[in-house]
């Protein structure tokens, strides 16, 4: 890992933190530090997801479609009753695992690809959530959920140690693990991958599952925190999770990346959104903001890599 792929997003963190300090000082109210603590959470976990997609090259931009889904599953299904709850979390988890094989699908066997194939979905199901709630705010969801969503622990909110054990998890997962070896190496060169021996297609489809499986943990902890089913407050994670990851210097490409990376994009992105609307900043501005801190983390990570491989080059011909 180049010094570029930690440096970068610690650098912006304490950026932020600085102009936060300066223009917003109520950004550091308990209040306002609790409200960061839950964005980590719930962008954390979907961009864990993500980043599993992203090393085999892949990408899910159905992620938000899942949680908006699971949320409507749990309030349709139980009625807001903690009774039906096991089972209303039973049946958003396979509706979840079902998109993810049908993006799985997709891409394995009929050869879409990933962008086209997880927008597709992401459109279905968003479709069936809107026609299913007709846009608006509606339905209850058991109180049982709201430790998940509203919980603390230590002062820090239950969100947050959820993504810190998951993130502790799937860095030793992809780490210190065969599977964790295949992911990467499939990521960077499927072909010679599945010459070697290797089930790519097996690789690929645990990935995206995994992915939707995670998006139905986030939605379980969105419904526990708002209480409700809206659907819209859901819509940005598919581009959260995927800004994090990037952010923190996960290649678009596949191959590239680890789970500590994530972990440091997702709190400066966290970070950034909460200043953001704490200085009033509309959606419109915080997404040209989000979308011009990806582009300079892209830079500086392709920078990172430019140099590297002179770096790399110029010891092969000295070698030579």
């Amino acid at each position: 890992m180049g010094a570029g792929g930690m440096l970068a997003p610690a650098s912006g963190l304490l950026l932020v933190l600085l102009l936060a300090l300066i223009t917003t000082p109520g950004f550091y109210r308990p209040e306002v530090l609790a409200l960061v603590l839950f964005q980590v959470g719930l962008i954390g976990i979907t961009a864990l997801g993500q980043t599993a997609v992203l090393l085999v090259s892949g990408i899910d931009l159905s992620v938000g479609a899942v949680v908006g889904l699971t949320t409507v599953i749990v309030a349709s299904c139980s009625g807001g009753s903690n009774g039906l709850l096991g089972v209303s979390v039973a049946l958003g988890l396979a509706a979840g695992l079902l998109v993810g094989a049908v993006n799985a699908g997709l891409v394995l066997y009929r050869r879409v690809p990933p962008f086209v194939a997880t927008f597709a979905t992401f459109v279905l199901v968003q479709g069936a959530i809107t026609a299913w709630t007709r846009g608006a705010p509606a339905g209850a969801i058991p109180p049982g959920l709201a430790p998940l969503g509203t919980g603390r622990l230590l002062g820090v909110a239950a969100p947050a140690w959820l993504f810190l054990g998951l993130a502790l998890l799937l860095g030793a997962l992809l780490g210190r693990t065969g599977f964790g070896r295949r992911v990467y190496a499939t990521g960077a060169n499927r072909a010679a991958t599945a010459l070697a021996g290797i089930r790519t297609g097996c690789v690929i489809a645990t990935c995206y599952l995994g992915c939707s499986a995670l998006g139905v943990l986030a939605g379980l902890i969105n419904a526990g925190y708002i209480g409700y089913v809206d659907a819209r407050l859901s819509r940005g994670l598919d581009l959260n999770s995927i800004a994090a990851s990037v952010i923190g210097g996960v290649a678009l490409t596949g191959g590239r990346g680890r789970v500590g990376q994530t972990v440091a994009g997702v709190v400066l992105l966290a970070v950034l959104l909460t200043w953001l609307v704490q200085l009033g900043a509309g959606p419109g501005a915080q997404l040209v903001v989000e979308g011009a801190v990806i582009l300079v983390a892209v830079w500086l990570r392709n920078a990172d890599w430019s140099i590297r491989s002179r770096r790399q080059a110029r010891g092969g011909q000295g070698a030579s």
